[in-house]
């Protein structure tokens, strides 16, 4: 896709990113300053990512989430605080994008991913000169965005928004499950083919096998998960706004912690950035 290119001010005046640019270099700051993401999901995973990426600079970031602040959250999601009970999850984060980088274009898709994949990604920009756009990546030519991260923790949405990524040959990393588990250390990145232990991906990848999808790339642990115990204080969220009467159903809620969904979340940041900037 062809973008406008924005100059983000590096005068002595500016520097949110003189450290970083000390490692990639002021030309990677603007690449990343020039670059758009969308995230699919921020709580305890895409919370970490969406903040990782506006402190590397991240020009344009889409959030994509219908849910709102709830008291079981503060454990481990960024945005979740006990002044932040009951507010969109979106669009606190977007405050919190935008006090650390107020150049940064945030913008906010607050709904049910399952059911729009291609009203949200579909928002397609035909190149017309094809001299220019020799420049880009075949995989980016018609797509609005650089990079997809998902994490979704539903199975269903993240399967059909992966394979509409590879259909429309759209750079997408996945994040898998990383609930009942105590390891951060455990946490890496793999294809799905090459996935073990892991439930979620274990059914994922049965799932994408039948599509002929291998090769995703997809953040996940071979920690074995502990097994909760029904705990006496916790009680299930109050329907929101998009979960009236408890329609839409809800998966089993696994135990939780800030330090393993927290360090998936950085680890889906990191490889974005690293894809962006070109630096495997």
């Amino acid at each position: 896709m062809l973008k406008r290119r924005k100059i983000l001010n590096m005068d002595n005046k500016n520097q949110t990113f003189a450290r970083f640019s000390m490692m990639v270099g002021e030309d990677g700051i603007e690449k990343l300053n020039n670059s758009r993401v969308i995230v699919f999901g921020v709580g305890g995973v895409g919370s970490y990512t969406v903040e990782a990426l506006a402190r590397a600079g991240v020009g344009h970031i889409t959030m994509v989430d219908f849910d709102e602040i709830s008291e079981s959250n503060i454990n481990r999601q960024l945005h979740s605080l006990r002044s932040t009970i009951g507010k969109s999850k979106i669009e606190v984060m977007k405050d919190r994008i935008l006090d650390i980088n107020p150049e940064c274009e945030v913008e906010l898709v607050k709904k049910l991913i399952a059911d729009d994949i291609e009203e949200v990604l579909g928002n397609f920009e035909k190149v017309e000169n094809l001299e220019e756009s020799k420049d880009l990546d075949n995989s980016k030519k018609n797509c609005k965005y650089d990079f997809v991260v998902d994490a979704i923790d539903v199975i269903g949405s993240k399967v059909n928004l992966i394979e509409y990524c590879v259909k429309n040959k759209i750079n997408i990393i996945s994040s898998m499950g990383f609930g009942n588990k105590m390891h951060p250390e455990m946490v890496e990145i793999s294809k799905i083919k090459n996935t073990s232990v892991c439930p979620m991906a274990r059914t994922i990848r049965s799932i994408l096998k039948k599509k002929n999808i291998f090769d995703i790339p997809v953040v996940y642990s071979k920690e074995q998960p502990v097994k909760p115990n029904k705990s006496e204080l916790f009680k299930e969220e109050a329907p929101t706004e998009f979960r009236e009467n408890n329609e839409i159903p809800r998966k089993t809620t696994p135990g939780s912690n800030a330090f393993v969904p927290g360090t998936a979340g950085l680890v889906l940041a990191s490889y974005v950035i690293r894809k962006i900037l070109e630096w495997d």
